[in-house]
């Protein structure tokens, strides 16, 4: 049986925050982290929150793979675009400050884009869009991996690209505003890692083995028995369209901006045992769209309203089911929920981080079965 704690929003941030900093990053990025950390749980999305919070982030600043006072630097520059370096410090950081300074170039311009090289995971890519949103703005954002490879193109046998996720957000009025978060590959291999950790089997199409014939156990992943797919699946399924996403990733946030990509000949040199395993210099890609510089944004809202109440208002197949859009379904479980399910195996790793640390543990407000 699977066992959760809940915990109130505000103890997971305080939380965060204190881990952020006792790893020696300042009380201002660490609050900033914290707040797109806590965004993935509070949208839904736990395979990008807290569950990362010791895996990635903690091992890499305690292991000098991630700066904690990395500062920032613009690289190139015009009124529209510009190049930043993050110096091998939090992407949860430098994501932000790249999607704020699009947003300052968009209300000059029109259009801002940033593209980032040097950094490191950065979450869940659709806190990055809400900035632009609460800006009033389109926005675009999108991260791949460094050169770490997970998943395998079309009709290959080596691991070339990673899961190389895309954002992107559209302002409504009085509906919740469109956010699509997608990865390139059929799942993130943050849900593979939720069903080992709770010793559940997982949907066949997510892993393949070697001959392309369906996985159902997590664990393959791990052993490597088995391997995630591209979103789509087989080329017989669409998987073209999530290899060519991905691949498209990799140019804006690789070869655009000068960071390390997936395909690279070291990943065919038998010899590199490291090869596609290590995500340093991973890239980034920020684009805003300031839509008062297209129309007003009070008809754009409106136009918007009227499409996304036309999916709302769409016949259902069955009474029990009901159409939604992207966005829709992470809004109502922000509005419905001030608390937030922790898994009980990843609570009790984070009291044991925290007791490493010497901060104060997380406190939960129930426990559920």
């Amino acid at each position: 049986m699977s066992h959760e704690v809940r915990v109130e929003r505000k103890e997971l941030r305080r939380f965060i925050e204190h881990v952020f900093a006792a790893c020696g990053v300042s009380e201002e990025h660490s609050r900033t982290a914290a707040d797109v950390l806590c965004y993935a749980d509070e949208a839904g999305f736990d395979t990008h929150g807290v569950a990362n919070l010791e895996r990635i982030y903690v091992t890499k600043l305690q292991g000098g793979r991630i700066n904690p006072t990395a500062e920032f630097m613009i690289v190139s520059e015009t009124p529209g675009i510009a190049v930043m370096d993050a110096g091998q410090g939090l992407g949860l950081v430098a994501g932000v400050h790249a999607m704020n300074l699009a947003i300052a170039k968009a209300r000059q311009v029109g259009v801002g884009c940033v593209a980032v090289r040097n950094s490191s995971h950065f979450g869940g890519a659709g806190y990055y869009v809400k900035q632009a949103l609460e800006a009033g703005m389109i926005g675009i954002a999108m991260s791949n991996l460094g050169a770490q490879t997970i998943a395998r193109p079309l009709n290959g046998t080596v691991n070339m690209l990673g899961s190389n996720p895309i954002s992107m957000s559209a302002p409504a009025d009085s509906l919740p505003p469109f956010v699509l978060e997608m990865g390139t590959t059929v799942v993130a291999t943050g849900k593979v890692l939720a069903a080992k950790r709770k010793g559940e089997s997982i949907p066949e199409g997510w892993l393949v083995d070697d001959n392309g014939k369906p996985v159902t156990d997590p664990e393959a992943y791990y052993n490597g028995t088995g391997h995630i797919q591209m979103l789509g699946g087989s080329l017989e399924t669409g998987g073209a369209k999530g290899y060519g996403l991905a691949v498209m990733v990799d140019i804006l946030c690789g070869a655009l901006s000068g960071a390390k990509m997936g395909p690279d000949p070291s990943l065919l040199d038998p010899n590199n045992a490291n090869a596609g395993k290590v995500d340093d210099d991973v890239g980034h890609f920020f684009l805003a769209l300031d839509v008062a510089a297209f129309r007003p944004l009070k008809e754009f809202q409106s136009s918007m309203d009227t499409m996304l109440q036309a999916l709302l208002s769409c016949p259902t197949s069955s009474p029990e089911k009901k159409v939604v859009y992207a966005g829709y379904p992470e809004a109502m479980h922000q509005k419905n929920s001030n608390s937030i399910a922790i898994h009980q195996q990843l609570f009790e790793s984070l009291e044991e981080l925290a007791s490493r640390l010497n901060i104060p543990s997380l406190a939960y407000s129930m426990s559920i079965s």
